[in-house]
């Protein structure tokens, strides 16, 4: 829907809660991390095998989940709902002055829709699961074990050059 676009509403929840870096301690560990909506279009790692599992999965991470964040003003621990803003009208008009002041329910609806319909299409098309088996090796290969590949690539086919 074109009007859903250009009011953000599907969109900005899933640019902050998508894929949140997080600190591991509120004392400032300098590792970061990260914590990954349970969605099929990130890097989450866990079972979204039916829509009713994955429900919990994403309830307990919206609403449940205490994470420790860099804010403005330091690491705060906050869960993914609170980081939500509201949509300002100013800058997207579509929205209509209602819509602004519900905008935070709104857009954590809509995420939830979308999330949903994505998790219920990858099952209903895979039902024997192995979208997921899928999804598991492309997060292996391009993501967890990216540099590693990188640098086997570079030393067998560009060893012989020099820089």
């Amino acid at each position: 829907d074109k009007q859903l676009g250009k009011k953000r509403l599907a969109s900005m929840p899933d640019r902050i809660t998508n894929t949140i870096a997080i600190k591991s301690t509120m004392t400032g560990d300098p590792t970061p991390s990260k914590a990954c909506r349970p969605t099929v279009i990130n890097n989450f790692q866990g079972d979204l095998g039916s829509v009713a599992l994955w429900w919990e999965l994403w309830k307990q991470f919206m609403f449940g989940d205490e994470l420790y964040v860099q804010t403005k003003k330091g690491a705060e621990k906050k869960r993914p709902c609170a980081m939500l803003e509201k949509i300002p009208r100013a800058k997207y008009p579509d929205l209509t002055e209602e819509e602004e002041d519900i905008s935070i329910p709104l857009q954590t609806l809509c995420q939830a829709i979308f999330d949903s319909i994505i998790v219920h299409m990858m099952n209903t098309v895979s039902p024997d699961g192995e979208w997921q088996h899928l999804k598991q090796e492309l997060f292996e290969r391009l993501v967890r074990t990216k540099t590693q590949r990188c640098v086997e690539i570079l030393s067998k086919s560009y060893a012989s050059f020099d820089v």
